[in-house]
């Protein structure tokens, strides 16, 4: 269930919606689907009302996690809709019946601010359903690490360390493992010639010999191939009987 989804990320974690709506028996019934799931239910019948609710529940308990939920067949919501996105943090969800349902209200009200703007059903287990995949996929979105992707860019040039791909000109290049490390110790020392022995010491623990640096000319030359392939141009140069130097922004644009 998806009450065991949440407490599995947050033990402890009471799980609890809003819903903005007028119907007094429509919230009964569905508030006892709801709870049946473990998931407790407060009404409000006005955005007023739903926004006051809001700021309260979101405040109360670090512990506590809730969601929102309009019935907009009742409800004028799209006056106070962007307001109570920016009071609250909580995901919020807009149901409306077919008759209702216009692209043009779609739109407008996720650019205010809304999570998900779609029509209910005749099956109330469907409905329940529904909103679960939403809030579920928000959820494990949130519970994602927040750090940074590890990257090197060098004007055209874009590494992703953490996938190990290589773009230029938006264009992924497929490296090999050895091709990558060394188009990546060249892109991180742009500007600077590096020798032979100190490019072979990213790809090998080995001692260098003639046998490493013709290993290095090997490999240098099939990357370069698929630079070119894809740039027009060659951006590593060539320092003889030295090594190699990946070129500077300026020297690449000319």
């Amino acid at each position: 269930m998806f009450s065991n989804i949440l407490s599995e990320a947050s033990v402890g974690m009471v799980v609890y919606y809003l819903s903005i709506e007028k119907n007094i028996e429509g919230f009964e019934f569905y508030k006892a689907l709801w709870k049946a799931r473990g998931i407790e239910g407060v009404r409000a019948g006005s955005m007023t009302e739903g926004i006051d609710k809001a700021v309260g529940m979101e405040s109360s308990n670090d512990d506590e996690l809730f969601f929102i939920d309009i019935v907009a067949d009742d409800i004028n919501f799209m006056p106070q809709l962007k307001m109570l996105s920016e009071e609250t943090n909580a995901p919020i969800l807009i149901a409306v019946s077919k008759p209702r349902y216009t692209e043009k209200e779609h739109h407008a009200a996720l650019n205010s601010g809304a999570d998900f703007y779609g029509q209910y059903c005749d099956d109330p287990e469907e409905n329940i359903n529904a909103v679960l995949s939403v809030i579920n996929c928000i959820n494990q979105r949130a519970r994602k690490r927040k750090a940074p992707i590890d990257r090197i860019s060098h004007g055209d040039i874009h590494i992703v360390i953490d996938y190990h791909k290589v773009f230029i000109e938006d264009v992924e290049i497929a490296l090999t493992g050895m091709e990558m490390k060394i188009f990546q110790y060249l892109v991180i020392n742009r500007g600077n010639t590096m020798s032979h022995r100190q490019i072979y010491s990213q790809i090998s623990d080995g001692a260098f010999d003639e046998i490493s640096r013709d290993t290095i000319y090997s490999s240098m030359k099939r990357l370069r191939k698929k630079i070119r392939d894809v740039a027009g141009g060659d951006y590593i140069e060539t320092v003889r009987d030295v090594g190699y130097r990946l070129k500077t922004k300026r020297e690449m644009q000319k």
